[in-house]
C-alpha cells in the first residue's frame, strides 16, 4: 500500500484528506513559517492517529532532525497542497516514488508564491490548477494534468477562489486512481512561457493614484480582506486601506477627483467624472444634432433617463464610465460622453460623446473631448481599441472623429431610425499601442 506524507497549510491538507483513503496517510506536515495552521494540522493528525511534524527553516539547528523524521516514516509519496515552505531535494530524496505538488495557477505561468493574487494583479483573463512532479526548483517539475479556470473581469480574490478550489476537488479526484497505482504520465514545462511570482508583503498593497485606473482596480479586488488590503498613503503619510471593492467607474472618480486630484484635461476641455449633481446632464435626451453615437442592431446600449444613478454612484457594472465635458476656462459643462460596452477580455470599448449647447463650437469640442476619452481608455484603461457609431448625416461626429485619428472600419445599412427615415451607421476605430 503506497505511503503517502502530506504537506500542507491546514486548507490544503484538509483538501487533499477529502480524497485521499486515511489507510495511505502516513503522516502530516505544516510549516513553521505559518503557525495559524498547526494547531488544527496537529489536532487533525491526532485524530487519524499519525504522526505530525513541523517543517523549520532550512538551516537551523532543527531541520536535521527534521528530515530524520520524515525518513523514518518510510515515505513512497510526498503529496503537497497549498504549502508555503520548498521541499528540498533532501527531503524529495527519502520517498521511493518521488514527490507531487497542487499548484494554483496554469503552469508554466505564475510559479512561486500568492499565485491567485497575481494572476487578478496582473491582469490575467485565465488562470488554472495543475497537478505536477515536485523537483528543486520552484513549481518546475512536469505536469501531470491540469484544470483551466476562467479569470473574469469582477472576479476577487476570494470569488476565483472558490472556483479554483473546485477545479483542484476534480483535478485531484480524477488522478487519485493513478496516483496510488504509482503510474502516471507528465510531460515537461515550456520554459519559454515561464514566469515566476515572489512571495508578496503586506507592503506590496500600495498604490499610487498617478498609476493607470486598471491597476489600481486590479490591486483593489485581488487583495480584499480578510487578505492585507490594497492603500495608499495620504497627505500625512498615513496608509488609506481600500477594503471593499470598487468598480473601475468608481477608482477613475476618486482618482480623477478630490482624493486621486489628477485631471483630466486639454488647454480647452476637461472630463471629470459624472456625479449625483450631474443628474440634470445624464437625463437630457439626445436630439438627433447632439447625438454623437447611434444605437445599432450590433450595440445596444443602456438609454439613461432622468432619475436613473450615474455609472459613479452604481456598484456592481463595470461596463460604462461616464464623465462630464467642460469647457476651459471657466468649467462650463459642455455636454456628456462615455466609455460603454466595454469588452475587457478583448480590450475594446465604445465611445459615446454629446454636445448640448448651441453656443460652444461642437466640431473643437467633440475632437479634443474624443481625443482625451481615447487617451483615457488606452492609458487607464490599458484597451487596444476604441470606436464610434455615427449615423450618415452626423457630420461633427464624423469630422471629429476623422481629425482625432479615427478610421472608417465599415457601416451597417439602415441601423438606425431618425424622423421616420432610415440612416446607415458608419463605424469608426482608433487603435492604441497596448498589446
Amino acid at each position: 500500500m503506497l505511503r503517502i506524507v502530506v504537506f500542507g497549510d491546514f486548507p490544503g491538507v484538509a483538501q487533499l484528506l477529502r480524497h485521499l483513503p486515511a489507510c495511505h496517510v502516513a503522516g502530516l506536515v505544516g510549516a513553521a513559517i505559518r503557525p495559524q495552521y498547526l494547531g488544527d494540522l496537529h489536532a487533525l493528525a491526532t485524530r487519524m492517529t499519525v504522526p505530525f511534524l513541523v517543517q523549520p527553516q532550512w538551516g537551523s539547528t532543527d531541520y536535521p532532525r527534521f528530515r530524520s523524521a520524515v525518513a523514518a516514516l518510510i515515505p513512497d509519496l510526498i503529496w503537497v497542497n497549498s504549502y508555503s515552505m520548498i521541499v528540498r531535494e533532501d527531503v524529495l530524496s527519502l520517498p521511493r516514488i518521488g514527490g507531487i505538488n497542487v499548484h494554483g495557477a496554469l503552469l508554466p505561468r505564475n510559479r512561486g508564491c500568492n499565485p491567485v493574487q497575481w494572476a487578478i494583479i496582473n491582469g490575467d483573463v485565465e488562470t488554472g490548477v495543475t497537478l505536477h512532479e515536485l523537483t528543486p526548483g520552484i513549481d518546475e517539475g512536469p505536469i501531470i494534468d491540469q484544470r483551466r479556470v476562467p479569470l473574469f473581469f469582477a472576479d476577487t480574490s476570494q470569488t476565483l477562489a472558490e472556483r479554483m478550489a473546485r477545479a483542484a476537488d476534480d483535478l485531484i479526484a480524477a488522478n487519485l486512481p493513478k496516483i496510488l497505482a504509482g503510474r502516471w504520465t507528465a510531460e515537461k514545462q515550456d520554459e519559454r512561457a515561464a514566469n515566476y511570482c515572489r512571495r508578496r508583503t503586506p507592503d506590496d498593497g500600495l498604490f499610487d493614484w498617478r498609476q493607470p485606473v486598471i491597476s489600481i482596480y486590479n490591486r483593489i479586488r485581488a487583495l480584499l480582506p480578510p487578505l492585507p488590503p490594497a492603500f495608499y498613503l495620504d497627505g500625512n503619510g498615513q496608509r488609506i486601506s481600500m477594503d471593499r471593492h470598487l468598480t473601475p467607474a468608481e477608482v477613475a472618480a476618486l482618482k480623477y477627483g478630490t482624493l486621486g486630484k489628477c485631471v483630466l484635461e486639454s488647454d480647452t476641455v476637461r472630463l471629470r467624472p459624472l456625479s449625483h449633481a450631474d443628474s440634470a446632464l445624464a437625463g437630457e435626451p439626445f436630439t438627433r444634432r447632439q447625438s454623437a453615437v447611434r444605437t445599432t442592431p450590433l450595440c445596444h446600449p443602456p438609454q439613461m433617463s432622468p432619475g436613473v444613478s450615474t455609472e459613479s454612484t452604481r456598484p456592481g457594472c463595470a461596463d460604462l464610465l461616464l464623465f462630464v465635458i467642460e469647457e476651459l476656462p471657466g468649467n462650463t459643462a459642455a455636454g456628456t460622453c462615455q466609455l460603454l460596452n466595454i469588452d475587457w477580455q478583448n480590450r475594446n470599448a465604445e465611445l459615446r460623446v454629446r454636445v448640448h449647447s448651441d453656443r460652444f463650437a461642437p466640431d473643437g469640442t467633440l475632437a479634443e473631448t474624443l481625443t482625451l476619452l481615447s487617451h483615457f481608455g488606452f492609458e487607464d484603461l490599458k484597451l487596444r481599441r476604441v470606436f464610434v457609431h455615427a449615423c450618415e448625416n452626423d457630420g461633427s461626429i464624423i469630422r471629429a472623429c476623422e481629425k482625432t485619428g479615427f478610421v472608417r472600419e465599415g457601416s451597417f445599412e439602415e441601423a438606425a431610425v431618425a424622423n421616420g427615415t432610415s440612416l446607415n451607421v458608419v463605424v469608426l476605430g482608433l487603435v492604441g499601442d497596448h498589446r
